[in-house]
């Protein structure tokens, strides 16, 4: 594994929430109204819709209730907990974005106090994560790691790149690390002794080595030779790749993404890269 990891400290946790937080508030701050109802990656949701989930998202982290609203069915609306993170979004339809703007703020300086409150001990203690139990600082890198993806979404759906390195992507990419031993071990089902490399060139530069001896798991220091399967791609491409924002048969993915070594466990490998629920 060669890539720059983030302390789970809540020191750097703060320092990255204020990255992509800043990022994504000047961003916001460029949009025109019309800017606001595009459609983005995500079914169903507009720009307005991607911000009103993450800001809905951190004032639940703060105790507050979902909205009493009524949440029509919809195709993207597959469990309770979509149905509830749809509230947030329902409520704010109505809203006009200058509002929704000032709400984003008004949650970055209430979010910023609440982490800068705590003590590393606190950061460090058992916590309920979406990835399981771990700590609550794992659950603010996965808050680090969703808000970066949504600010992507918001970019790749006004066609403006940008904020493709930096902290809060090295906090993602080490989100994403820690789960490459369950998706090629469990989603790929790498036999025993098979070892696959993930090499991201840039914008956000990495390379994570998962071997599986007895079960998967990421090395420092893998085998001498060649790995089983080799992928290739920029950081931005298999982010979207891991949230699900991408399919392994989208056009993209062919230009921007390459397996090489056993066919079958890379495409095993591709289609298990979606884990994000």
């Amino acid at each position: 594994m060669s890539a720059p990891q983030r302390p789970l400290t809540r020191d750097a946790l703060l320092a990255d929430l204020r990255d992509v937080w800043t990022e994504t508030e000047d961003l916001l701050a460029s949009l025109d109204d019309e800017d606001w109802q595009a459609p983005t990656p995500c079914p169903g949701w507009t720009v307005q819709d991607v911000v009103a989930h993450v800001v809905g998202t951190e004032w639940m982290l703060e105790g507050r209730a979902a909205p009493a609203v009524e949440v029509a069915d919809a195709p993207h609306l597959r469990n309770d907990i979509g149905r509830m993170n749809e509230t947030w979004i329902e409520e704010r339809r109505v809203w006009r974005p200058a509002e929704v703007l000032a709400e984003f703020r008004d949650m970055v300086e209430v979010r910023t106090a609440a982490v800068a409150s705590l003590d590393d001990a606190q950061v460090a203690a058992e916590s309920w994560t979406p990835a399981g139990m771990a700590t609550l600082g794992r659950f603010l890198q996965i808050r680090v790691f969703d808000t970066w993806i949504h600010e992507q979404d918001i970019r790749e759906a006004l066609g403006r790149a940008g904020h493709e390195q930096g902290p809060a992507v090295e906090r993602t990419l080490a989100e994403v690390a820690a789960a490459l031993p369950f998706v090629v071990g469990k989603q790929a089902g790498a036999p025993d002794g098979s070892w696959v490399r993930v090499e991201l060139p840039g914008p956000q530069a990495a390379v994570y080595d998962v071997v599986v001896d007895g079960r998967a798991a990421l090395v420092d220091d893998p085998p001498a030779g060649i790995p089983t399967v080799s992928l290739r791609a920029d950081s931005s491409a298999f982010v979207r790749l891991v949230a699900g924002r991408w399919s392994p048969d989208d056009p993209r993915v062919a230009e921007r993404v390459a397996v090489s070594g056993d066919p079958e466990l890379g495409g095993r490998l591709l289609r298990g890269l979606s884990y994000v629920i």
